[in-house]
Parts: C-alpha cells; structure tokens; sequence
C-alpha cells in the first residue's frame, strides 16, 4: 500500500504532463489547420466578387447600355466596395498567416511605377467617391527595387485607403514616385494637405511606430495598420513619417534598390532578429548557359522560388543569374539544387511551350550568421556588384 501511494503523485505528475502535451498538439495542429482554412475561404468568397466585379466593368464601360449619372454614381460604390471586400479577404489570409507564422514574401526584381500602377485605379475610384483630391504626380527614372509588387502593392493600397478615410472632403493627396536621399532605396511619398490632415499625421506616426515595434506587437494587433507595416516590413522596407505647421503629413514607404549587398544586408539583419539561435547561410549561383526572354527568365524565378524556405532569398542579378541564399541551422549543399531541378523537370513535362533550360548551380561558400556577415556581404560585393550585367546593351 506504502509503495502504490508513493506511485501516485509521480502517476499523477505524467497525467498532467501527457495532458498539457496532448493539448499543445491539437493546437499546433489547429494552427497549422488555419491558414489552409481560411485561405478556402478566401477562395470561396474571392469567386462571388470576382462576377460582381466584372459585371460592374461592363456595366460602367457601356457594354450593355448607357447609363444616367446617378446610375454611374451607385456603380461606382458597387465596384468600391467590391475592392473593400476584397481587401478584407486579403487582410485576413495574411492575419492568418502572420498568426501561424507561414507568412513568405518572395521578393523579385520589380519597379516603384510596377506598384503605383498596380493599385492606383481602385483607389482613385474611392478617392472620387470621398471627393479626395488624389494626384499621382509625373514619376521620374528610378532604378529596380528589390520586393513583390503584390504584397507590397496590397500594403500600400491599405494606408493610402486609410488616409482617403481620414480626410475630409476636398483635402489633397498626392503619391510621388522618388529616390531616398541617403538611403539605397527606392518608393513612395503619400503626402496629405488640406481638411482632415491632423488626423492622417496621427496615421501616419502610428505607422511609424508601428514599424519599429517588434514583431510580436504588431502581430499580437493584428490590425489593417500592423498588417500593412508587417507586409512592408517582409518585404524589406522602411517607413518614415514627417509632418511639420507648414509642410503637408508625409509618409515615406520605400523598398531596397535591387542590388545584391543591399537586399542580402536587410534580409539577413531581418534573419537574425527574427532567429534567436545562431544559423548557417550557404549561398549559391544560379544561371542559365544560353540568353533567354524576360519571360523565360521570369519563369525560372518562379520555380527557384517555389523551392525556397520560410528564411530564404533569392536575387535576381540579371536575366540568367540568381543568387541564391539557404539559412538553415545545418543547410545541405545538395538539397535545394536537385529540388528545384525535380520542380523543373516535372514542370517541363506539362509545359507546352519553350521548355525552362538546365540551371547550373555554383556554390560561392557558408558563413554563419550573424558573426560572419560582414565577410559574407564583402564576397558577395566583390562578384557581383560593380559589374556589367547580362541586360545592360553591349
């Protein structure tokens, strides 16, 4: 009897720990279970907008009668509202994703005028519909950014939409395309003056908070505003906000100028803060022996993209080359190549047209991270950078 109870709170501690362990598990798998839930539901409500959004194109572009001004009116707050919805769905896949931790961004050579061009018809559309003055002044030269226009552009859209909303009626906002003036970036300034301009600084500083809290605050909010700083964030961008009595509430949104030392520099800064234990960076080139099409290219991209990790990243250095960087605790030199090539090859045996060529792998060495970055960023500046590329004419 004296040896069964001496049993029990041993027994009994096991119990417990086998229940807390059992419970972890249905969350973990309840976690991983959410994004896939909510993006079939995203799937399921995008249908529906999708046809009443084409209907109201049609509608509004003549195609099955004219319409009185009243009834373009009442369109228009159709066809807006529409995009609200949409957003909405967006903002909640990416909630979900954020909250689970399986957010990825696959960043690709791209342009500033790539984004304004992107979103600037839906929010014109709603900057009429408030009486908002929105300009989108003539956009300079600017070289390539480094970023994915559709995340970028979603998270763009999100505060410039909530700018529009604090304004008041006849207030002006204009979107101007422009270099940094120290940094190595490239993107926008939203500025805002006229009625309602106290309330879009007040966005605007919350914006800029936001961006230099850490990750953990801004995902514990899970609001449109942390959304859209987390979406800029993952795509290696910086927000600034400046407002003074006689200039206009500004915000600054850019993105790194597409140049090998710059985007590795932030995305494994970002790594490192992200990570707590020490990693491993092995970094590789990836080419194609013969010219190939921007389109060509541009498929290639995507697959090498679609092998990638959560802490991955690739470069595009220029039509036929990428640098490819794998962060893993302990990275295999194999592993990443022969996915890519098996993703490749089936690929090329569905594809109709011009088959994706071999890519030729080279592996540049490893470092560890992050005592060994600068090391690292000293190599990669020494290959890659200061060179003429493969686009540039002969």
């Amino acid at each position: 009897m004296h040896n069964e109870s001496s049993r029990m709170p041993g027994l009994a501690s096991q119990i417990v720990a086998n229940g807390r362990g059992k419970r972890r598990a249905i969350a973990s798998n309840s976690s991983d279970r959410l994004p896939a839930f909510v993006e079939s539901l995203a799937h399921d409500l995008r249908t529906p907008l999708a046809v009443i959004q084409e209907y109201a194109a049609l509608l509004r572009d003549g195609l099955v009668g004219s319409l009185a001004d009243e009834q373009q009116r009442v369109l228009e707050v159709i066809s807006d509202r529409a995009c609200d919805l949409n957003r909405v769905v967006d903002n909640a896949v990416d909630a979900s994703n954020f909250a689970t931790r399986s957010h990825r961004v696959r960043g690709h050579r791209c342009r500033v005028h790539d984004i304004v061009a992107r979103i600037g018809p839906q929010l014109v559309r709603k900057a009429a519909i408030r009486k908002v003055d929105l300009q989108f002044p003539t956009s300079q030269e600017l070289p390539d950014i480094h970023c994915d226009d559709e995340t970028a552009g979603r998270a763009v859209a999100n505060i410039i939409c909530d700018a529009i909303n604090a304004c008041a009626k006849d207030c002006k906002i204009s979107v101007s395309e422009e270099p940094h003036p120290r940094r190595k970036e490239a993107g926008m300034r939203v500025s805002v003056e006229g009625p309602g301009q106290e309330a879009v600084v007040a966005l605007f500083h919350h914006l800029a908070e936001l961006s230099r809290s850490d990750l953990d605050h801004r995902i514990d909010q899970l609001r449109e505003a942390s959304l859209a700083v987390e979406l800029i964030k993952s795509n290696l961008g910086t927000l600034e906000a400046a407002s003074c009595e006689r200039a206009p509430a500004a915000l600054w949104v850019g993105f790194p100028i597409a140049e090998p030392v710059e985007v590795l520099q932030r995305h494994l800064t970002r790594i490192s803060q992200l990570l707590a234990s020490p990693q491993k960076v092995m970094l590789f080139r990836a080419a194609v022996r013969e010219p190939i099409e921007r389109r060509l290219s541009r498929d290639i991209d995507r697959v090498l993209n679609s092998g990638l990790g959560r802490n991955d990243l690739i470069i595009e250095l220029d039509r036929a080359r990428w640098l490819v960087a794998v962060v893993h605790k302990r990275p295999s030199i194999e592993r990443f190549p022969k996915r890519t090539e098996r993703r490749r090859q089936l690929i090329n045996r569905r594809r109709l047209g011009e088959p994706l060529p071999k890519i030729c792998w080279r592996l540049l060495g490893s470092w560890h991270l992050p005592n060994d970055l600068s090391r690292m960023l000293a190599t990669v500046g020494r290959r890659f950078e200061n060179r003429p590329s493969a686009d540039a004419p002969a």
